[in-house]
């Protein structure tokens, strides 16, 4: 894991917004669909992205789509545009399978803490695929301050 400066970023593509227990159900769901959206551009790589906001009071928005620079993706019909701020970021290459990530999450988590640093609300993951195979994923939580 290392701290990293990220420029901004967006994501288009389908949004949840739920608490943390339909989440499980929800996403799948929403990534199901996205891969089929009209007019949704194809990841550079062919890397997909989620980007999670935590909202407070157990609730969560998650957007799942096609990650790329400010400006340069607008959302098609159906879909919609989240930003991720620039700023700093803990990083982590997660290289197991797709069910483990929210543990690679929860590892950045307690790094950060051991480290003494906040942890945000920001989390981004970019490497999804249309196939769903396991794969390298780039995990960033963000460090505010």
């Amino acid at each position: 894991m290392e701290i990293v400066e990220r420029e901004a970023a967006v994501v288009v593509g389908l949004v949840v917004e739920a608490g943390f227990a339909d989440l499980a159900t929800l996403v799948p769901r929403a990534w199901r669909e996205v891969f089929t959206l009209p007019g949704l551009p194809r990841p550079g790589g062919g890397r997909w992205a989620e980007a999670s906001r935590y909202l407070g009071d157990g609730r969560y928005r998650e957007v799942v789509g096609v990650p790329g620079p400010p400006g340069r993706l607008a959302p098609p019909p159906g879909a919609t545009s989240v930003q991720v701020p620039a700023g700093r970021y803990l990083h982590h290459v997660h290289t197991g399978p797709v069910a483990a990530i929210g543990e690679g999450f929860g590892a950045m988590h307690e790094r950060a803490r051991r480290l003494g640093l906040a942890v945000g609300d920001v989390k981004l993951d970019v490497g999804y695929t249309r196939d769903g195979r396991d794969g390298a994923h780039d995990l960033f939580v963000d460090l505010p301050g």
